[in-house]
C-alpha cells in the first residue's frame, strides 16, 4: 500500500513541476519574428500610458492582447520550449 502512495505522490509531482514549464505565446501562420517585433511594439504604445511605459512593457494587458488578436496573432499556452514561430509578448 506505501509504494501505491509514494506512486501517486511522486506522479502528482511530476505533473505539477511540468504544468510549471509552460508559457503564453503569440503565433501567426506565416508571420516573421520582425513582424511580431513590428505588431507588438505597436500595440504596447497604443495601450500604455507613455513611451517609458511602452518601452518597459507597462501595458493595459486586456486591450494589448485585442490589439494582437485584431493583427491575427494567436496566444496559446505552450511547453518550453515552444513550437518555431511562437513569441513571448508584454505578459
Amino acid at each position: 500500500m506505501r509504494r501505491s502512495g509514494l506512486a501517486w505522490l511522486v506522479l502528482a509531482s511530476l505533473v505539477a513541476s511540468l504544468a510549471g514549464c509552460s508559457r503564453y505565446y503569440w503565433s501567426r501562420p506565416g508571420a516573421t519574428a520582425d513582424q511580431f517585433d513590428q505588431d507588438n511594439r505597436e500595440c504596447a504604445r497604443k495601450t500604455s500610458a507613455n513611451a517609458t511605459e511602452a518601452a518597459h512593457g507597462i501595458v493595459n494587458e486586456p486591450l494589448y492582447r485585442m490589439c494582437l488578436e485584431e493583427r491575427h496573432w494567436v496566444r496559446k499556452k505552450e511547453f518550453t520550449p515552444p513550437p518555431p514561430g511562437s513569441y513571448r509578448g508584454f505578459e
